[in-house]
């Protein structure tokens, strides 16, 4: 029955993943284990995963378990492209937290109730994403075309591509929310970057963040032509989050990796030359310490420990189907951690 009604609702492969997934956890003795000794993270690419990567170079996650009795812990971590890479690396078991946009959580929280029970952690970023062109014809999504090609991380299920798809129905009406969708391909975003200004590909638009797209309006080429906030207004894009079998199994290794990222957005906020040393020891970039800090100073990037206006996605990707179930708050999707915190 379970795999019946599974196979309804998934692809071959992600149904493989979950099945094998849900069968291990159903063979587990129900007795006491011991919590994960080492601690898997898989993460993409720019500042919206910043508070990670603070994390990360700071070793906070370490520092915190070996404080609180947990340690050693170690961490092992992943850089992946897109919502469907890490929604597959946690379904298979091959990370125990991910982070990635809210469209691939909820579209993973639908599919995952009542087995897994994915759910998020903690928000991590709230900044606008970009629609970026190297097309001068197209100075609104209207001026779009079949020569157009849009590069998003993940077709269809990334927040990247969710957001073009609010856009459409925003500008063309109901049920016209796939319109843009033939025109977006896949890349990540430093191959996009690439591609964008360089003029010389396929590639004319990127729905990205400003860690990309200040990048790419440095080119004389290059100009912006909507942001996420025109459409959707401010909100939690990218969150961590994790399977509630994990969840449930390891609390204290929970509450150490959500007390280490608290003190990771703090440091964040009390020393941005200090947070973008750690993004640029982290992560390949062209960007200056000084590009980085007037990027965190840029009203358009924003960090948010507590997920906040993520039911706009989630009642939009619904009514179109993305997703079958209708969250009834943002409690549904975020674990009881936070549950106590001013969300939405």
């Amino acid at each position: 029955m379970l795999t019946r009604r599974l196979r309804a609702l998934f692809p071959a492969r992600a149904l493989g993943l979950l099945v094998a997934a849900t069968l291990a956890a159903s063979s587990w003795p129900a007795t006491a284990r011991a919590e994960v000794a080492e601690l898997s993270i898989a993460i993409q690419y720019g500042l919206g995963y910043l508070p990670l990567l603070v994390a990360k170079n700071q070793r906070l996650i370490e520092k915190y378990a070996q404080a609180q009795g947990v340690g050693p812990l170690t961490v092992k971590w992943t850089v992946l492209n897109g919502g469907a890479a890490t929604n597959d690396a946690l379904l298979s078991g091959n990370a125990h937290i991910v982070g990635a946009g809210i469209a691939p959580l909820l579209t993973i929280w639908d599919k995952t109730r009542g087995s897994l029970n994915v759910k998020a952690l903690a928000g991590l970023d709230s900044s606008a994403y970009w629609l970026t062109s190297n097309n001068p014809k197209v100075r609104s999504i209207r001026d779009l075309t079949e020569k157009d090609r849009i590069a998003v991380p993940a077709t269809r299920v990334s927040i990247n591509s969710v957001i073009l798809q609010i856009a459409a129905e925003k500008e063309f009406g109901p049920g016209h929310h796939y319109d843009l969708e033939p025109f977006t391909t896949t890349l990540s975003p430093p191959e996009a970057t690439a591609a964008l200004v360089s003029g010389k590909t396929e590639i004319t638009g990127h729905v990205t963040t400003p860690t990309y797209g200040s990048q790419q309006l440095a080119y004389p080429n290059v100009h912006r032509v909507l942001s996420s906030r025109d459409v959707v207004g401010p909100a939690t894009l990218v969150l961590a989050y994790a399977t509630s079998k994990f969840h449930d199994e390891n609390p204290k290794v929970v509450a150490v990796f959500l007390g280490a990222l608290r003190d990771a957005f703090a440091q964040i906020e009390r020393d941005k030359p200090l947070a973008a040393r750690a993004y640029l020891a982290e992560e390949p970039s062209k960007l200056s310490e000084a590009d980085v800090v007037a990027l965190l100073n840029n009203p358009d990037i924003s960090h948010s420990f507590v997920p906040y206006n993520t039911g706009v996605i989630a009642d939009f990707m619904h009514r179109v189907g993305s997703i079958k179930t209708k969250p009834t708050s943002w409690k549904d999707y975020v674990f009881s951690d936070l549950h106590g915190e001013a969300g939405s």
